[in-house]
């Protein structure tokens, strides 16, 4: 029961000097399950009302919680008659009307909540898939209205999403291996919506590349590796758009007015399977310091890496050194981590400046199941909390989506196999 504050130590040879303690209290919110919406929270964002709004890697329900009222709200999404848009080969090859992918989530300028619906998960099968972008606004009349943007391709995989705060887009990662990798940015009052589209009709000719003359289109900007996976994305202040390539062991910076992209080599994994092979960096979240800096965590090494932006158009970053090292890239590994479980999720600024990131451990792990940790505002010393195991719960927690309320200071992250939320919240010091 003891609260943050200053703390001394007594000795043989006198008192310590007054260090800083920070005491964290974490509690739990269940998703609640409905026949057919499936669950594993994956993503998560946070709105200026301080709701919390979840998205799942399977679902056809999407979840908000009110923190005042502390019960998880389900709303149902438009879904289609079956066989479904989406394809999946993890239970045999087949279509869906559950999403496969649900990667991504944020909450725009206007208060309009936008999430991914992806649809092949790497998917290799025979059958067509689709996937959508969704866009919820929460205080329509009559409660929350979807609107539902359907992406061109048979084969398309929506991953990330980012808010373009210029033209006032949404973009969003194509990861397909079928359709090519692509960043897509779209302007949604011109775009139609439609949530009950039958897929039968192609949606090409809303597709545009650089050069082309239509409009209304999804502007599509081919990247260099189409077997890159693009993942997350962040714009930067000077309007270029950053993004993670996850199976390329890469980042790259679009430039949406000439179609200029760069990229940028992440060193070579350390991190290994059960069978002892090593399986890539895999960069994946991405965040932009205040500086411009572009921060990315390497989902299977554990490590959180800065790049530094200005030294962008320098050619010395855009390859490896002699060394294996990228000049303009700078990593932090997480402490005591395991090569073979330890996955870094998310990462995401506190108001503090503290730089939070979540472990997801694979279900069938021996070891703890996930925890969350930070790196100070200083960049001198990473953090590693307690595994959540020692939360009670059913089964293994896995710590996914993670983001900060900006205002509150509240952490929230995704128990991907508990089917639930976590707040972690400091304990305020005593008056």
């Amino acid at each position: 029961d003891a609260p943050s504050g200053e703390l001394m130590v007594e000795t043989p040879l006198g008192r310590s000097k007054l260090v800083t303690v920070h005491v964290y209290e974490y509690q739990t919110y269940d998703i609640p399950e409905t026949v057919g919406t499936n669950g594993a929270p994956l993503s998560i964002a946070v709105d200026d009302q301080h709701r919390v709004w979840i998205n799942q890697e399977f679902h056809k329900a999407f979840h908000m919680l009110d923190p005042a009222v502390g019960v998880v709200e389900q709303f149902m999404i438009p879904v289609f008659d079956s066989p479904g848009p989406f394809a999946i080969t993890l239970f045999g090859d087949a279509q869906t009307t559950t999403s496969v992918l649900g990667e991504d989530v944020l909450v725009d300028p206007y208060g309009r909540v936008w999430f991914t619906q992806g649809g092949q998960s790497l998917y290799g099968g025979v059958h067509g898939n689709h996937s959508r972008v969704v866009c919820v606004i929460p205080d329509a009349p009559g409660g929350p209205e979807f609107r539902a943007y359907n992406v061109p391709g048979r084969s398309n995989e929506v991953v990330g999403l980012a808010w373009d705060p210029v033209r006032e887009w949404i973009w969003f990662t194509q990861a397909s291996f079928v359709e090519g990798a692509a960043l897509v940015g779209f302007d949604p009052e011109v775009i139609p919506y439609d949530n009950f589209f039958d897929f039968q009709s192609s949606l090409d000719h809303l597709a545009a590349y650089p050069g082309d003359p239509q409009d209304p289109v999804f502007h599509f900007y081919m990247l260099p590796n189409a077997n890159g996976w693009p993942a997350h994305m962040r714009f930067t202040a000077d309007g270029k758009l950053w993004y993670t390539n996850f199976w390329g062991s890469s980042i790259g910076r679009l430039d949406p007015i000439t179609g200029d992209v760069n990229q940028y080599p992440v060193p070579k994994g350390i991190a290994q399977n059960r069978t002892g092979r090593i399986v890539g960096p895999g960069p994946w979240e991405m965040l932009v310091d205040p500086h411009g800096d572009i921060w990315f965590n390497e989902f299977f090494d554990s490590t959180i890496t800065r790049f530094d932006a200005s030294r962008a158009d320098d050619p010395a970053t855009w390859q490896l050194d002699a060394n294996g090292r990228n000049p303009g890239m700078s990593d932090w590994v997480v402490p005591a981590h395991d090569r073979v479980d330890d996955r870094i999720h998310s990462i995401e600024w506190g108001p503090d400046g503290k730089l939070w990131y979540s472990i997801h451990v694979p279900k069938d792990s021996p070891k703890p199941g996930g925890a969350l940790g930070f790196i100070t505002p200083d960049f001198q010393f990473m953090t590693r909390f307690p595994p959540l195991d020692l939360v009670p719960g059913d089964g293994m927690p896995g710590a996914d989506g993670i983001v900060v309320d900006p205002v509150t200071g509240d952490i929230w992250v995704c128990e991907f196999f508990r089917d639930r939320i976590g707040r972690l919240r400091e304990v305020p010091q005593l008056p």
